[in-house]
C-alpha cells in the first residue's frame, strides 16, 4: 500500500527536525524513532540531503554544522540552571595564576561569566577561540586575555580551523575546559570534524583537561571522537554517577565533579 505524499512529507520534515537537534544521527535510531525500516530511513534521508538540510554519512547523517546547527543563542537558554552549576565548579579548577584555555561552547560561556566575578586573580592568562567568552571576560581584572585567530563560524561564535590550530602552537596550557554534543561509554565527541580537530589540539597542549557536560548530552555519540576517558583529568557535569554508569561510563571520583 502506497503512502500518501502528505504523510511522507511530514515523516521527512521530523527527520530533518531530529537530525538538527541531536546534531547526528545513525540510521538504525532513526528507525527506531520514526518506525520506519531501514530501507525507507535511507530513502528520507537521500530526499532530505537533496534538499540541502542535511550531509549523510557512514552510518548516519549529519547537520549542517554552519546554517543548521543550533545558534550560540539557542543553545545558551538549554539547561541553564545545570550549565550554571557546572560553570561554578569548572571555576573552581581554576588556578588564580597561570595559563588555561576555555572552549567555545555555552556551558563554558557560562564559566567564563563566573570567572569574570571571580576575586583574587593575579595574572590569569586566558587564551579563547569563543567571542562570546572574550567578550565576557574583556575587562576582568587580573585576567590577560587571548584569542586565537582562524575561520569564524558564525553560529557557534567561534573561530576554528587549520590557522586556530596553528595558533594553539604558540601555548602551553596549566588547564582546558571543554565541551562537547556526546558522551557514552567511548568518550567524548562533537558532529562537526572542525571541532573535534581543533579540541584534540587543544589537548596537546594542556596539562590538565576538564570536559563540562550536562546530562542531556549523555548516550549521544555523534561521529568525530575527540578524546576517551582516560584522556581527561575530569568531566564536570550534573549527571549522577548511576546515570554513567548505566551508558557504560564508569569514572573514579577523582575524575567525576558533580555539579
Amino acid at each position: 500500500m502506497r503512502v500518501p505524499q502528505h504523510i511522507v512529507d511530514l515523516r521527512r520534515e521530523e527527520l530533518r527536525r531530529l537530525i538538527r537537534r541531536d546534531g547526528f544521527l545513525p540510521v538504525n535510531e532513526i528507525c527506531k524513532r520514526l518506525q520506519v525500516s531501514e530501507a525507507t530511513a535511507r530513502r528520507d534521508l537521500a530526499a532530505v540531503e537533496a534538499n540541502g538540510h542535511i550531509t549523510r554519512t557512514y552510518g548516519g547523517a549529519l547537520a549542517d554544522y554552519n546554517s543548521a546547527f543550533a545558534s550560540h543563542d539557542e543553545r545558551s537558554g538549554r539547561a541553564r540552571p545545570a550549565k550554571t552549576r557546572i560553570a561554578e565548579k569548572a571555576v573552581a579548577q581554576v588556578p588564580r595564576t597561570g595559563t588555561i584555555f576555555l572552549d567555545a561552547g555555552t556551558t563554558i560561556q557560562a564559566a567564563a561569566r563566573a570567572l569574570a566575578h571571580r576575586r583574587g586573580l593575579t595574572r590569569l592568562v586566558v587564551v579563547t577561540n569563543s567571542l562570546a567568552a572574550a567578550s565576557v571576560l574583556g575587562s576582568t581584572p587580573g585576567v590577560e586575555l587571548h584569542v586565537v585567530g582562524g575561520e569564524f563560524l558564525n553560529r557557534q561564535a567561534a573561530l576554528m580551523g587549520p590557522r586556530a590550530i596553528k595558533a594553539l602552537g604558540e601555548w602551553s596550557f596549566d588547564a582546558a575546559f571543554l565541551g562537547g554534543e556526546g558522551m557514552d561509554a567511548a568518550g567524548i565527541s562533537n558532529s562537526h570534524a572542525s571541532v573535534a580537530a581543533f579540541q584534540k589540539s587543544v589537548l596537546r597542549h594542556a596539562q590538565r583537561v576538564y570536559f563540562c557536560l550536562d546530562a542531556s548530552k549523555l548516550g549521544k555519540a555523534t561521529p568525530h571522537r575527540v578524546a576517551a576517558w582516560s584522556q581527561l583529568t575530569a568531566l564536570i557535569s550534573d549527571t549522577p554517577p548511576p546515570r554513567l554508569a548505566a551508558h557504560g561510563i564508569s569514572l573514579p571520583p577523582a575524575k567525576l565533579l558533580r555539579a
